[in-house]
């Protein structure tokens, strides 16, 4: 990757992404991280089999593209950005709607930091770290291995799902009132630390002493649900 790249911060505005049919491709040699935060609309992050490269495309939902949403796309050294922000107004707050989906070659891990606010989140089949944090926008992951989770949000349903736990991880889960809900195999040895106010927790797995994931939770309201795959 050249120096230039790796330094590169794309600024993109206005109408730019309305109506592009094609996204925007990133060499992923070099990449190993993914930074995502969208306000409003919707968030996936995916791999692909045949992929070779990383792909970003950019969706405007609103009828009209509003010239205060800012649209911020690139690299800072290993890390690829894509952000969507308002400017500062006092009178008016912009409503910046847009979809974004970010598409990477299944064979490289890349750990991953997404936020949103009401924008739902969906993450498959992509290795890595995962931080995330909403605000009433709901989570979906699922994937094959099990890696260190830190999720938050106020009152978003959030749901994880893995197929194998074949190293050590660490999951911290945190809520106001939203209901989180882990799926693993039956054989995955686990310890949970879940304190709650009025949530309560389901554990079908059960635990042992000896454990590979740890899980931690902290929530008001909300339930946490450990289920077999």
């Amino acid at each position: 990757m050249s120096l230039v790249l790796s330094l590169f911060i794309a600024l993109i505005s206005g109408n730019v992404f309305a109506d592009v049919a094609n996204p925007l491709r990133f060499p992923s040699n070099g990449i190993k991280s993914l930074s995502v935060s969208v306000p409003k609309g919707k968030i996936v992050l995916v791999s692909s089999k045949t992929q070779k490269d990383i792909s970003v495309h950019v969706v405007e939902q609103n009828s009209k593209e509003n010239s205060k949403c800012i649209k911020t796309i690139g690299l800072e050294n290993t890390q690829l950005n894509v952000k969507i922000t308002s400017e500062n107004i006092i009178f008016e707050k912009a409503d910046c709607n847009y979809d974004v989906t970010v598409t990477v070659p299944v064979s490289q891990n890349f750990d991953m930091n997404i936020s949103s606010g009401t924008a739902a989140v969906t993450v498959k089949d992509i290795s890595g770290a995962l931080d995330v944090k909403t605000a009433t926008g709901s989570v979906g992951v699922s994937g094959d291995v099990l890696r260190n989770i830190s999720a938050k949000t106020a009152t978003g349903a959030m749901s994880f799902a893995y197929k194998t736990c074949s190293g050590r991880a660490d999951l911290d889960f945190m809520s106001a009132t939203g209901k989180t809900t882990l799926s693993l195999p039956s054989t995955c040895k686990i310890r949970v630390d879940y304190k709650s106010a009025t949530g309560k927790l389901f554990n079908a797995i059960g635990e042992t002493e000896e454990y590979q994931v740890f899980i931690s939770g902290k929530s008001a309201s909300g339930d946490l649900s450990i289920v077999k795959i």
